[in-house]
């Protein structure tokens, strides 16, 4: 359960009826026909001659129609099924146009590798949407060199701490405490003091888009399965939201808000103890 959540939380850092009026018909003044005056009708009698008699019919001899002749057809082969031919621009794959090129891609790198560099510490609210659609939310705080600490609102009773050393998820349900090293997570790359993303990570792609630069990196040593995508303001550069896509394809996302920098924070906030000792100071 530690890793499921250091991989999704921890690398999380990771749209009148109108009637047409018919015209009239145009209305025609027709003149009236000028009066016919009849003239006096002359009529002549021609002589008829007689009539001639009618041809007498003769009958042909009827005769019997010629066979038809036999046609014979010939044998078709089945009809075999030749395939469409492929639509050429659909088997080509289609450029993304927000894939910046080398000479911007290094640019950003090195902005953004700056800009992480410059916030020492942190702290405001974040949203996190994970792989199965649920919603929650809580409180971040962070402090380089590698110190960071996510507290989950209820009802979720998670807490996710980075000391420097290693990174514990407490449960208080469960009453729980789990520890890796910080150095197998996410985590350490950007809790670094000097983040190098082309020597420390796989970079897979950059991306500026929307008024966004995202960065895509994964582990290179290939411990740490699924891409981590870092998304900056394109102005500023300050990160404002993360994604993490698993082994399995699964996605879950961060969205950063409230964010304050170069505050002073309490060194307690990253110390999670163990259930034992607390209960070892409450007998005492």
């Amino acid at each position: 359960m530690l890793s499921s959540f250091i991989v999704l939380a921890a690398a999380n850092l990771s749209p009148a009826h109108i009637t047409a009026a018919t015209a009239p018909a145009p209305v025609a003044f027709v003149e009236p026909a000028p009066a016919i005056v009849a003239e006096p009708l002359v009529v002549t009698t021609a002589p008829v001659a007689p009539p001639k008699p009618a041809p007498i019919p003769v009958q042909a001899t009827p005769q019997e129609p010629d066979p038809a002749p036999t046609v014979i057809a010939p044998e078709i082969e089945p009809s075999k099924e030749v395939p469409a031919p492929q639509d050429s621009a659909q088997s080509e794959p289609v450029a993304d146009p927000s894939i910046v090129s080398p000479t911007e891609r290094r640019a950003i790198l090195k902005t953004a590798e700056n800009a992480l560099a410059r916030v020492e510490t942190a702290q405001g609210r974040f949203v996190q949407l994970d792989v199965n659609g649920g919603i929650s939310e809580g409180s971040f705080a962070l402090q380089r060199p590698g110190r960071m600490r996510f507290d989950y609102d209820d009802p979720v009773p998670i807490l996710i701490a980075s000391d420097g050393t290693t990174v514990a998820m407490r449960d208080d349900e469960l009453e729980t405490v789990d520890r890796v090293p910080l150095g197998s997570t996410p985590l350490s790359l950007l809790l670094s003091n000097s983040v190098d993303f082309e020597n420390d990570t796989d970079v897979i792609r950059v991306q500026k888009a929307s008024g966004m630069v995202a960065i895509t990196v994964r582990d290179p040593s290939a411990e740490t399965d699924g891409e981590l995508s870092l998304i900056f303001d394109a102005g500023s550069y300050d990160m404002i939201s993360w994604r993490v896509v698993d082994a399995n394809g699964g996605i879950t996302s961060v969205s950063l808000s409230e964010i304050q920098t170069g505050i002073s924070l309490n060194p307690r906030l990253f110390i999670v103890r163990d259930f034992e000792d607390e209960e070892d100071d409450r007998r005492r």
